[in-house]
């Protein structure tokens, strides 16, 4: 009982200081959409948003996923606890990164033609394609040293380097927009990757490797693995933006512009409430799983430990979206896009499902399971995400829409159950089952009485469901992690 509360601990730690760090990397960015706004306006944010999506392209395919899949692999070495196979894999690691950098490098500047054409319609900004050429090398090459410091599970020096460089880079590029405005568009992106390479280099240095020289051959055999889970992991991220480009474009054409807007305003601000989160449990999560991935006992019990944290404090921030919603669009958009309010609630509902799936999607890739990942993860996850949405849309509207997409991940979550009980001898716990359920009847009670409801009534119930929520989530963590225990001793030193 104390290993399993040390792992629940462990657990919620890592949420925190990766959630806050992802925070402090949100408000970042905020701060830095603020300066384009005061200093370029709306015609240079747009140009410096083509820039970035443009590169982002080229920085993911020719990256080969290798940012994802070497975490696996350098976890396992650092479990294995030989130093010497440990720092090969590094080396052979940070020539594969090497290359791959170079790769995107040299495919921004030949593609630097046909990327101010196709982007601008001219070719007038080819030159700064050729110079953004370095900002993918750097990028790549950051990319690729953060992984280290993930695979290693250095949490402390993860969320110090998503800190400080984001930091650094505001305060470097904010001089450069305030005295060369449109100029500095193209300095200020190098300069921000430059900065987030170095300070990303500084903290992966303290990995624990020892200098390895490995050759040639030696690259291309160990380096093997690593390239073809990548691809695996790039092919189905790729196959993920074509969907969701599909289903902007369906929802645009066989409805109005106007729609596509309330459906990206609903989306964006369901993720946003708890895709810090995600994130967060993401980094010390995989590399941990993938050091265990041979013992199916261990990756159950690391599963569900992370799923009943994840539905625990999601669950609570859900209600409140559902609750809230109009509140929360008034405040992150405008009034203008009130109307997706009710769209929001049942998102929320769906994102309760995604949290309970979560952990458990992860257990093929922590395997290296390229075959069950890619059928699972870039097909039908994709496509039926873009079938279902697509047919609510067609039957109901937005609200259609919004109800397929929470059917679409209800129906994912027994799909991955099942498939990982038959491959992977995976089970539900019953406390996993427990938490999920309870929490479920509390968001649905809040987004079922919303939409059914007169205001007041609908509040009331909310309000209720939320309290209730957060007490149920803060007892059954009290019981994992020892909360109040926790809380006593910071007051105390506080005191």
């Amino acid at each position: 009982m104390t290993d399993q509360k040390g792992s629940y601990k462990q657990i919620v730690k890592a949420t925190t200081i990766f959630g806050g760090a992802n925070l402090f990397k949100v408000l970042a960015a905020l701060l830095k959409g603020k300066l384009l706004a005061l200093f370029l306006g709306p015609d240079g944010m747009g140009i410096n948003s083509l820039f970035v999506s443009s590169t982002n392209v080229i920085t993911n395919v020719t990256g080969l996923g290798l940012n994802f899949s070497a975490v696996r692999n350098i976890s396992q070495a650092k479990e294995s606890g030989d130093i010497s196979k440990f720092s090969k894999t590094l080396s052979v690691f940070k020539k594969l990164v090497m290359f791959t950098a170079l790769f995107g490098f040299a495919a921004t500047i030949l593609l630097s033609p046909l990327l101010s054409r196709f982007t601008f319609g001219s070719d007038k900004y080819v030159i700064s394609f050729v110079l953004l050429g370095l900002m993918v090398f750097f990028t790549a090459l950051s990319s690729g040293y953060a992984s280290i410091i993930q695979g290693v599970r250095d949490i402390k020096n993860y969320g110090k380097q998503i800190v400080v460089s984001s930091l650094l880079s505001l305060v470097a590029i904010a001089p450069l927009y305030y005295f060369f405005r449109m100029d500095a568009i193209i300095p200020a992106l190098i300069a921000g990757a430059f900065i987030t390479y170095l300070v990303v280099l500084y903290y992966s240095k303290e990995s624990g490797a020892i200098k390895v020289n490995v050759g040639r051959r030696e690259v291309i055999a160990e380096g093997r693995e690593m390239l073809k889970l990548g691809i695996a992991m790039m092919v189905a991220t790729s196959i993920g933006a074509l969907m969701h480009y599909l289903i902007n474009t369906f929802v645009t054409n066989y409805g109005s512009l106007s729609d596509q807007g309330l459906y990206q305003a609903a989306i964006s601000i369901t993720n946003q409430s708890v895709g810090l989160i995600f994130s967060a449990m993401a980094v010390d999560f995989y590399p941990k799983l993938a050091a265990v991935c041979n013992d199916n006992s261990k990756v159950r019990e690391m599963v569900n430990q992370q799923g009943e944290v994840m539905v625990l404090i999601s669950a609570p921030i859900l209600a409140m979206l559902v609750v809230f919603s109009p509140l929360a669009i008034r405040v992150l958009l405008s009034a203008e896009f009130l109307p997706s309010a009710d769209m929001v609630r049942i998102f929320a509902l769906g994102m309760l499902f995604k949290a309970a799936s979560y952990s458990i999607g992860a257990i093929s890739f922590a395997k290296g399971d390229k075959r069950v990942f890619f059928v699972l993860e870039g097909l039908y996850t994709n496509f039926s995400m873009l079938l279902f949405l697509a047919l609510g849309y067609i039957v109901g509207g937005l609200m259609g829409l919004a109800w397929s997409f929470t059917i679409m991940h209800a129906v994912y979550l027994a799909v991955i159950i099942f498939v990982t009980g038959k491959l992977y001898k995976y089970r539900l716990s019953a406390n996993y089952i427990k938490i999920f359920l309870i929490q479920l009847f509390f968001i649905t009670t809040a987004a079922v009485s919303s939409l059914v409801l007169d205001n007041v009534s609908a509040i009331a119930v909310g309000i209720s469901t939320i309290a209730l929520s957060f007490i149920f989530s803060y007892r059954e963590l009290d019981k994992l992690i020892g909360v109040k225990s926790l809380l006593d001793k910071v007051l105390k030193r506080k005191v």
